[in-house]
């Protein structure tokens, strides 16, 4: 089968494929769902200078041996964006990067060429920083991806493996307590 032709199959199909040792069909789920997870990625580590592509590679790498392990039924992109979420916490999870390397990432704020002023925007943003990270992780999650990734509430829900009106919640419950800590 040639690569279009699996191009145009769906996500259901591309799966049994995989799971019948088809590599090409993996790469093409790769191909169809990478840019869009490494976007996810950034998102949620945004501001840490990790590597989001990396992630999303291991997350693949992840994704490749889960299908090939099981023949559970699965919403494939909800699935895989579960994956690159957790590979993105479990990165995020460990310890503190070094002060000089979020100095670099903060002195990207436009604070012009006062030195005071880019002092106090740098606190500011570290705050911020340390009032997401603070946030349970399904409030962080929701309001990571409706705020900076534009997610509508249906696609959080599947995501998050939630309701919508459960996902609207979250997000009341992150912005209160972001609006309470600043």
């Amino acid at each position: 089968m040639s690569s279009a032709l699996l191009k145009q199959l769906t996500d259901e199909r591309l799966v049994a494929l995989v799971r019948a040792g088809r590599d090409d069909a993996f790469g093409a789920i790769h191909d169809r769902y990478r840019d869009r997870l490494v976007a996810f990625a950034r998102r949620l580590m945004q501001g840490t200078g990790l590597d989001a592509e990396d992630v999303v590679q291991d997350a693949f790498i992840r994704a490749l041996a889960g299908l090939r392990a099981t023949d559970a039924e699965m919403h494939l992109k909800p699935w895989l964006y579960m994956i690159v979420r957790n590979r993105a916490m479990d990165e995020l999870r460990k310890p503190a990067r070094a002060t000089a390397e979020l100095d670099e990432v903060l002195h990207l704020a436009p604070a012009g060429d006062d030195p005071a002023l880019r002092a106090t925007e740098r606190e500011r943003l570290r705050e911020l920083i340390d009032d997401i990270a603070a946030l349970p992780e399904r409030q962080r999650l929701a309001l990571v991806m409706r705020e900076l990734d534009g997610a509508t509430h249906a696609q959080m829900a599947a995501t998050l493996g939630t309701s919508i009106p459960a996902t609207k919640s979250l997000l009341v419950r992150a912005r209160t307590a972001l609006a309470a800590a600043a």
